[in-house]
C-alpha cells in the first residue's frame, strides 16, 4: 500500500515499483490511496492501467482497509505547504496524525515492513555548535507557534510509530529533508525549483534572502532507492535521515543554476537572514547501517530537472507521451 501516491514522491515510488516488477516479474499488487486519482490517472494512463494497481479514492484520515493484508506499506501522505490560517494549520496537523494512525492499523502486525515518511523539521532550529541534524541527538521546533503545525505532527506520528513498534510492528522511519528532480514543484515553497523555473523561462533568478542560508539537495532517484532500502533493510523503530550532506548557501545554489541552466543572472532581494539557518542532514546511519551512497552529483541533478521542466512547456500531446519515458530514462 502507498499514500500519497500522486504527491510528488508517490508518483516516482509508484513509477519504479512499476519499473521493477516489469524487470524482474515480482507480481506486484499495489493499493494506491489518494484524495483525488482521476486527474493523476488521466495525466499518467499506462502507469495506471491494469490488474496491478488498485486505486482507493480517500482522505487518509478516513482509511479503512484493515480487512485486507499488506507486505510492504509506504505511508506517504502529507501536503507540506505553509497553511494559510489557523483552520488548514490544525487540518494538517490532524491529517497527519490521524492518517498515521490509520495507516498502521491498516498495516497490521503481521506486515513486513512499513515506512513512516517523516521530516527533518522535526529537529527544529539547529543547535548551538551542530553543522548537522544528527538522530541521536533530537531537540525540537517550539510547539506554541502555530506554524510549526506540520513538524510537530511529523513528531507525533513518529511517537505512534514508536509505540506500534513495540508491540512488535516492523516501523522504519524516514525523515526527509531536501529534494530535487523531476515531478517537484517549481511555485511554492522549494527554493531550487523556483530557481530553475526563472532560468528555464529567462528570468533572472530570485533570491528572496541574503544567500546566506544553507541547504543541501538529494536527487529523487538517490532519494527512491534510499527509501526502498530503508523499507525492506532498515531496523524496526529506527529512524534514518535522507538527504545530502553536500551544503550550499542559497546564493551559490543560485549561481549554479544560474551557470547549469544558462540564466539571465541573479537578484538577492531578501532581507539580512539568521547566520545559523542551515538545513543539512547527517547521513553516518544510513550510510553505516544500509551502505547507502548518493550516486548523483548536484549539477547533474540541476540539470535533469531543468531538462524535464522544459518538457513541461512543450504541447500536451508531446508531453503526454514523453513524461514518463523522459523520468524512466533518468532512473
Amino acid at each position: 500500500m502507498l499514500t500519497g501516491a500522486t504527491g510528488w514522491f508517490g508518483v516516482w515510488l509508484l513509477d519504479v515499483l512499476c519499473m521493477a516488477d516489469d524487470a524482474f516479474a515480482l507480481r506486484l499488487k499495489i493499493t494506491a490511496v489518494s484524495r483525488d486519482p482521476g486527474r493523476f490517472r488521466a495525466r499518467f494512463p499506462d502507469l495506471t492501467a491494469g490488474p496491478r494497481v488498485t486505486w482507493i479514492a480517500r482522505d487518509v484520515r478516513h482509511l479503512d482497509l484493515e480487512s485486507r493484508r499488506f507486505d510492504y506499506v509506504i505511508h506517504g501522505a502529507t501536503d507540506t505547504a505553509q497553511p494559510k490560517s489557523p483552520a488548514a494549520e490544525l487540518e494538517m496537523y490532524e491529517t497527519i496524525i490521524d492518517g498515521t494512525r490509520r495507516v498502521i492499523r491498516a498495516a497490521g502486525d503481521d506486515c513486513k515492513g512499513l515506512l513512516l515518511m517523516s521530516s527533518g523539521a522535526i529537529y527544529g532550529p539547529i543547535q548551538l555548535g551542530q553543522t548537522s541534524f544528527l538522530e541521536s541527538r533530537p531537540a525540537g521546533p517550539d510547539p506554541s507557534i502555530p506554524g510549526n503545525a506540520y513538524a510537530e505532527g511529523k513528531r507525533a506520528a513518529e511517537q505512534l510509530g514508536a509505540i506500534a513498534a513495540s508491540r512488535g510492528v516492523a516501523i522504519r522511519i524516514a525523515r526527509c529533508f531536501a529534494f530535487v528532480g523531476p515531478h517537484m514543484p517549481f511555485d511554492k515553497h522549494f527554493a531550487i525549483g523556483n530557481f530553475i523555473a526563472d532560468a528555464v523561462n529567462g528570468r533572472p533568478i530570485r533570491v528572496r534572502s541574503d544567500g546566506r542560508p544553507q541547504r543541501s539537495y538529494l536527487y529523487m532517484t538517490d532519494l527512491i532507492r534510499a527509501l526502498i532500502e530503508i523499507l525492506t533493510m532498515g531496523a524496526t523503530g529506527v529512524a534514518y535521515n535522507v538527504g545530502s550532506e553536500e551544503a550550499v548557501t542559497i546564493h551559490e545554489l543560485a549561481q549554479r543554476v544560474d551557470r547549469v541552466v544558462g540564466g539571465r543572472g541573479i537578484r538577492l532581494e531578501g532581507e539580512p537572514s539568521d547566520p545559523t539557518d542551515r538545513y543539512i542532514p547527517d547521513t553516518t546511519r544510513l550510510r553505516q547501517t544500509l551502505g547507502f551512497c548518493p550516486e548523483v552529483s548536484l549539477d547533474t541533478a540541476i540539470r535533469r530537472t531543468a531538462d524535464w521542466y522544459r518538457m513541461q512547456m512543450d504541447p500536451p500531446l508531446k508531453l503526454q507521451s514523453n513524461e514518463r519515458a523522459d523520468t524512466r530514462r533518468q532512473i
